[in-house]
């Protein structure tokens, strides 16, 4: 079982300080089996992972995997930040951290208040886009370690992503590069600047209810798509009815654990990834044709 080996970094930034909930030491033994019982285990099933703080045990994974601990994504995204990072933009930055299955995948959600930008929108009221990078890591061999850039709506908390990047491969077996990092964030605070343009057009694009039906019966279950198009008349009541109110719909979907798209209780603690994955799955939609064609029309 290997551990990611980080460059040493030396970095001033006290504002990325790892916060306590995702504190935490994760190493791997082998994970032993008794086929028998009284004939003896065998070592053959791989590696567990587990933390070291309260030995819960996190996933089992194979050989090749690489732990990647959560202190050192938070120095190298500081470092990170520190060369790329606009002047001014680092100060005030909040970071929310959460877990699911208890620790097994962690989440970092930095919001950057200095870098907001209004949008006014069709009924004439505003709301507030601030930069945003959210970090994750897991440690079950469910998913890659990813960085990813985006926007939160100050008017209702959703959550948005522009795009991610992929530290390590998907098993933790990539290489680590800090230059490619770097790249990213350098690059993320331009495609926030892009992204934010392309939006105020949505704001006041107008959108038929039955193009807003078509859409999400095209793009999900029949149930799901008769939640979200409830959700778009109620944003369309203060956003106006445009492709930017259905974008709320969908954004509103994916940042929210309510009574309209609740996560199933399993007693595992999978709202935070539950959620995340609610994102990936809308920002894969918002790059998709059917949404281009839909701005387009």
């Amino acid at each position: 079982m290997n551990v990611i080996k980080f460059p040493n970094i030396s970095t001033s930034s006290s504002f990325l300080a790892i916060p306590e909930e995702l504190d935490y030491h994760v190493k791997s033994a082998p994970a032993l089996f008794e086929p028998i019982p009284g004939a003896g285990v065998v070592d053959g099933m791989g590696f567990q992972n587990f933390r070291t703080d309260t030995e819960k045990a996190l996933g089992m994974v194979k050989e090749r995997y690489q732990v990647v601990q959560n202190a050192d994504l938070f120095e190298s995204l500081a470092h990170a930040l520190d060369g790329a990072a606009p002047a001014r933009a680092l100060e005030g930055a909040k970071i929310k951290p959460s877990t699911s299955y208890g620790g097994a995948q962690a989440f970092a959600d930095i919001a950057f208040p200095q870098l907001t930008e209004d949008l006014v929108q069709a009924r004439g009221n505003a709301t507030a886009l601030t930069f945003r990078l959210l970090l994750w890591n897991s440690f079950d061999g469910s998913s890659p370690v990813r960085l990813a850039a985006g926007a939160i709506d100050g008017f209702c908390t959703n959550g948005m992503i522009f795009g991610s990047y992929d530290l390590f491969g998907k098993r933790h077996t990539k290489g680590f590069s800090q230059a490619d990092l770097e790249k990213f964030v350098g690059n993320s605070f331009l495609l926030f600047q892009e992204k934010i343009t392309e939006l105020r057009r949505e704001t006041f694009k107008p959108i038929e209810l039955t193009q807003a039906e078509d859409f999400l019966k095209k793009n999900f279950s029949e149930r799901r798509a008769a939640q979200l198009l409830e959700r778009f008349a109620i944003e369309s009541q203060e956003r106006g009815q445009t492709v930017w109110a259905l974008r709320s719909a969908l954004t509103y979907y994916a940042s929210h654990n309510s009574s309209q798209f609740a996560v199933r209780n399993t007693g595992q603690d999978s709202a935070a990834a539950v959620l995340y994955g609610r994102e990936n799955e809308i920002a894969s939609l918002f790059s998709s044709r059917d949404w281009r064609d839909l701005v387009a029309a």
